[in-house]
């Protein structure tokens, strides 16, 4: 009997430990639920492809040559969610991320198709002025990979879309009462890589998607202003004009050698 009462009120003690630790222990803030969910899915990753264009004369002993050349491009673009932050004020969330990422660009030279013309006279080794032309390709795939990440507001609005709809979905299953998810996306310190000299014919320039983006004066490759959501066949966000601040082509190139 004695024993019986021992563990009749040792079961009694332990319940009221645990009744007593359960109310001590605080509800788990759902804005912090979010942040870890949010960092758990790690990363946002988003890409612009892109076909490049141009005719190349380059200098031979002869007749030169003319080059069509046309190659395909992938520009990678992440956010890491490693160290988001979130506030609440209301019903508004307020996400803050660091700035995106710009990966080493894929260019699949395998896929380069080229066209000359005049090759019986000239004494040019027609596949080194292709693989010239091959050496060229990531080089311009990487100024563009700039360009795109400094002057394409849609990219940012896409990874900012991509963000915003995630945290509301999650907001949503823990019943926050949340209308509105803003993401601020700082701008990252981007630097334009030199392109690569290019051989251009006369009046001719280099082209991304059908968009003309570098010319060849007095034997200098130019650079010059595009608009780059129209190029990624977007649009820009309401509220931005596409190319804003864009700058011309003598500061592009001085941008370049920078």
């Amino acid at each position: 009997m004695r024993t019986l009462i021992v563990a009749v009120l040792a079961l009694a003690v332990g319940w009221l430990l645990a009744r007593g630790l359960w109310r001590e222990k605080p509800a788990a803030d759902p804005v912090q639920v979010i942040v870890t969910q949010v960092k758990t899915h790690a990363i946002i990753e988003h890409e612009r492809q892109i076909a490049i264009w141009y005719r190349s004369c380059p200098e031979v002993l002869g007749v030169n040559p003319e080059i069509f050349v046309a190659w395909p491009g992938k520009l990678s673009y992440e956010l890491e969610l490693g160290n988001v932050a979130i506030t609440r004020s209301g019903d508004v969330l307020t996400v803050r991320t660091g700035p995106i990422r710009a990966d080493e660009p894929a260019v699949p030279t395998d896929f380069m198709d080229y066209l000359t013309t005049s090759p019986w006279f000239n004494v040019a080794n027609e596949q080194a002025l292709v693989n010239q032309e091959i050496a060229r390709a990531s080089p311009i795939a990487r100024y563009l990979t700039a360009y795109f990440q400094r002057r394409d507001p849609s990219l940012v609005e896409d990874f900012r879309a991509e963000l915003a709809e995630f945290v509301m979905r999650l907001a949503g299953t823990l019943g926050l009462g949340i209308r509105t998810v803003e993401v601020e996306i700082p701008a990252a310190e981007v630097k334009f890589p030199k392109l690569p000299a290019l051989e251009l014919c006369a009046s001719t320039t280099a082209s991304v998607n059908g968009v003309p983006f570098a010319k060849v004066e007095d034997g200098y490759t130019i650079p010059f202003a595009f608009d780059a959501a129209a190029a990624a066949g977007k649009k820009a966000p309401a509220g931005i004009v596409a190319g804003i601040g864009v700058k011309s082509g003598a500061a592009l190139q001085r941008e370049g050698r920078d």
